[in-house]
């Protein structure tokens, strides 16, 4: 499971990634909105998760962004409600845009790591040269993926009394 992030910018990785890809990243960012909202839930200590404690309204604005390229190329999309009934069992009502994020403070604090979006492009690189070959000519396949920690605060949004099984927040 990853949240592919070549770039620091939501959509442009979006953009990046080829359909094969881009239709899988709408589903594992609703595993990863699931992973911080549902007790219990399977990928909860995933490094693809935890990375993304205490900003799950960012995690909300990238997959969301990845439902709007998708709709762009002509796929019908099915995961955008679904995340966001999700974000909103668990208090997210809106999504902000990347900007008003990055205003109040609310991205995290990896995204603009070189390092972290090196490994992101070179793993893509590794997995579809004929794709990423010309977008990612700045670094080499096969590096390790940098996988960063979550917000200190943890994040995990799980309202009281809120679910305890793998079902969804509702």
């Amino acid at each position: 499971m990853q949240t592919f992030l070549p770039y620091a910018d939501f959509t442009a990785s979006a953009q990046a990634l080829d359909d094969k890809r881009l239709g899988k990243q709408r589903v594992e960012c609703i595993q990863v909105v699931r992973g911080l909202t549902v007790a219990g839930y399977g990928w909860r200590n995933h490094p693809a998760v935890t990375m993304w404690r205490g900003c799950l309204e960012a995690l909300g604005r990238y997959s969301l962004a990845c439902c709007e390229v998708w709709v762009a190329r002509g796929f019908a999309d099915t995961c955008a409600a679904t995340i966001r009934a999700d974000l909103a069992g668990s208090g997210v009502e809106a999504v902000r845009t990347q900007d008003e994020l990055a205003a109040a403070g609310a991205l995290p604090s990896w995204l603009g790591d070189e390092a972290f979006h090196r490994s992101h492009r070179s793993s893509l690189l590794s997995k579809l040269p004929a794709h990423y070959g010309a977008l990612f000519d700045d670094v080499e396949p096969g590096l390790p993926y940098v996988w960063p920690p979550g917000r200190e605060d943890g994040g995990a949004v799980i309202p009281p009394g809120g679910p305890t099984s793998g079902a969804p927040p509702r």
